[in-house]
C-alpha cells in the first residue's frame, strides 16, 4: 500500500511540474510578441462603381412578364426559353429533309438565300426567326412543334400598315425584324435587342467609367448613317451598322441568340447583314414595337436614292494598317 501511493505521488508531482513549464513558455511568448497571434488579413475587394450593375429583365424559365416604364405589360422571353432537349434536327445535318425545310422557310421569307440541303448558320437563324414570329421555344432546332407550324404558318400581322411602302418593323417583345419593300413583306430576321440590364463601360477617350441601360427605345425613327465594314465601338465590334436612334444601329453580329442580350442596338445575322445595307436606303422608316413609347406612322417616303439626306461612311485604318479590325465578308443582292 506504501508502494502504491508512493508511485502515485510522484506522477502527481510530475504533471504539476509539466503544468508549469508550460503555463510558463506561454507567458515567455506573450510577452515577447504583446500584439497577439498573427490574423490573416481580409482580401481587398474591388473598388465599387457609382451605380451597380443590376438586371432588370427576369431571366425565368418560362417567359416572364415586366412592366415597361410607360406601365405597359410586355413579354420578355429569357435564355432558358432555348430548353435544354431540343430534339429534333439542327446545324450540321443534311439531305433532302433540310432542302424541305429551307424551302419552305424561304416560302415564308425567312432568310434563306438558295437552298442547299446543308443546315448552316443560314438555316440556324432563319429557323430561330420562324420560332420567334410564331411564339415557339427558340431552339434553331428543326424539332416536331416547329415543323408542324410550318405547315400552316402564314405572315404575321404588320406593326405599322400605314408606315411606309419601303420600312424596318422590329417587335423587341417576339425578337424579329421584318423588312418591306414596295408595301410588301419581303424578310424576316432573327434580332437580339437590349438586354434591359444595367451596365458600365470604360470610355477609351475620357478614361472614366460610364455606366448605362441596356435598352432598345420604342418608336418612330429613320435610317440617318451608315458604316461599311466593321467598326469598333467602346461596347464591341458591329458589322454594317445602320443607324436609326443616335447611337443605336441595325448591325451583324456573331451572336444572335433566342433572347435580348445586346446593350441597345439591333442584332442581326452575319449571313443577313452581307446584304441588308444594299436593300435599306438611307431615311427608310425604322418602327421599333415592343418599348414604352409605340411607333406611329411617318408622314414622309423614305427616300429611294440611299444616300439621300444622309452619309455613308467607311471606317478609318486600324492599328495593324487594315481597313477593319476583323475582314469584311462578300456581299450578296437580295433575289
Amino acid at each position: 500500500m506504501t508502494t502504491f501511493r508512493s508511485r502515485t505521488t510522484v506522477r502527481a508531482v510530475a504533471v504539476l511540474v509539466t503544468v508549469a513549464a508550460t503555463i510558463t513558455a506561454l507567458s515567455l511568448e506573450a510577452a515577447a510578441d504583446p500584439a497577439g497571434p498573427a490574423i490573416p488579413k481580409t482580401v481587398p475587394t474591388a473598388p465599387t462603381i457609382a451605380r451597380q450593375p443590376k438586371p432588370r429583365i427576369a431571366r425565368s424559365k418560362a417567359p416572364s412578364k415586366s412592366k415597361s416604364s410607360s406601365g405597359t405589360v410586355s413579354t420578355n422571353y429569357g435564355p432558358a426559353a432555348v430548353g435544354k432537349n431540343a430534339g429534333g434536327y439542327g446545324q450540321g445535318t443534311r439531305g433532302d429533309k433540310v432542302l424541305a425545310l429551307q424551302t419552305r422557310l424561304r416560302e415564308l421569307k425567312y432568310d434563306i438565300t438558295s437552298p442547299d440541303g446543308k443546315f448552316g448558320d443560314e438555316t440556324h437563324h432563319a429557323v430561330m426567326a420562324f420560332q420567334k414570329v410564331n411564339g415557339l421555344a427558340r431552339t434553331g432546332r428543326a424539332n416536331a412543334a416547329t415543323l408542324a407550324a410550318l405547315e400552316t404558318a402564314v405572315d404575321p400581322a404588320p406593326l405599322v400598315p400605314t408606315g411606309g411602302a419601303d420600312r424596318i418593323e422590329i417587335d423587341i417583345v417576339h425578337q424579329f425584324l421584318g423588312l418591306y419593300r414596295g408595301g410588301a413583306l419581303i424578310r424576316l430576321l432573327s434580332i437580339s435587342s437590349g438586354s434591359g440590364k444595367e451596365f458600365c463601360v470604360l470610355d477609351p477617350d475620357t478614361k472614366k467609367t460610364e455606366c448605362d441601360t441596356a435598352l432598345t427605345p420604342g418608336g418612330s425613327f429613320r435610317v440617318a448613317h451608315r458604316i461599311l465594314g466593321w467598326r469598333e465601338s467602346k461596347l464591341g465590334l458591329l458589322y454594317n451598322p445602320l443607324y436609326f436612334n443616335g447611337g443605336i444601329a441595325i448591325h451583324g453580329a456573331p451572336s444572335v441568340p433566342g433572347y435580348p442580350a445586346s446593350h441597345g442596338c439591333v442584332r442581326i445575322p452575319m449571313t443577313s447583314s452581307q446584304w441588308f445595307p444594299d436593300e435599306v436606303g438611307d431615311g427608310t422608316p425604322v418602327y421599333v414595337s415592343g418599348g414604352a413609347k409605340a411607333p406611329v406612322p411617318l408622314n414622309a417616303k423614305a427616300p429611294t436614292d440611299a444616300k439621300a439626306g444622309s452619309t455613308t461612311t467607311t471606317p478609318a485604318a486600324a492599328s495593324n494598317g487594315s481597313a477593319s479590325a476583323l475582314p469584311p465578308l462578300g456581299a450578296t443582292t437580295l433575289p
